[in-house]
């Protein structure tokens, strides 16, 4: 919602908004991804297991699945993946907008690395996360791009792989909500989702 005696908001930061509601529902859509993340035997992703309820799913965010720098460990979350956005630089062609990285960190409880047929977890969440997102357009004018991983090594319990990507941002940042209420209607987000991630973007929609 506008502030009186402001002007419109038309900052490149403003992308990371939409971008995440775009990573958030893909990743709710993901039934492998919840799988590995919820599950903690050696078998996550085999098929006669229960699905991960649209219920459970949204409850994976704050839980398993972070969007703020903070890592509290809790003893019933063992596999975690932390969402940032970094390293934003000018535009080449356009100073205005500001291209960035998003990085995704994937943590897991050491004991959760191993998986069957010599499978580890933390790359099997990378390769999901990557099939959905290398190539593929968020907000910005281009496709998000692949630019590396590395290791984590956070304590004696917790390690795992950080993957980059990196986004162009053009006038679609500037206009991100033109469309925003449609688009949503459109592709209709579950009601789990609505009830707990609908809210983000309805106040600047009105501006």
């Amino acid at each position: 919602m506008r502030i009186q005696g402001t002007q419109p908001l038309k900052s490149a930061f403003l992308s990371v908004e939409k971008d995440m509601t775009i990573i958030t529902k893909k990743i709710l859509e993901n039934k492998r991804l919840q799988r590995l993340l919820y599950y903690t035997d050696k078998d996550p992703t085999c098929l006669e297991k229960e699905e991960v309820s649209p219920e459970m799913a949204v409850k994976l965010f704050g839980r398993n699945i972070k969007i703020t720098p903070k890592m509290h460990v809790d003893k019933e979350v063992l596999n975690y993946i932390f969402i940032s956005f970094d390293n934003f630089v000018p535009n080449d062609t356009n100073p205005q907008y500001r291209n960035n990285q998003i990085a995704f960190d994937i943590i897991c409880h050491n004991d959760q690395w191993q998986l069957k047929d010599f499978q580890l977890r933390p790359y099997r969440i990378a390769a999901e996360i990557d099939t959905m997102f290398n190539n593929q357009k968020l907000t910005g004018i281009g496709t998000l791009q692949f630019l590396g991983a590395a290791n984590i090594n956070v304590n004696d319990e917790f390690s795992g792989i950080t993957i980059f990507y990196a986004a162009i941002h053009g006038d679609e940042d500037k206009n991100r909500y033109l469309a925003q209420s449609t688009e949503q209607e459109q592709k209709a987000f579950d009601e789990a989702f609505e009830k707990r991630f609908g809210n983000i973007l309805e106040e600047d929609s009105e501006e």
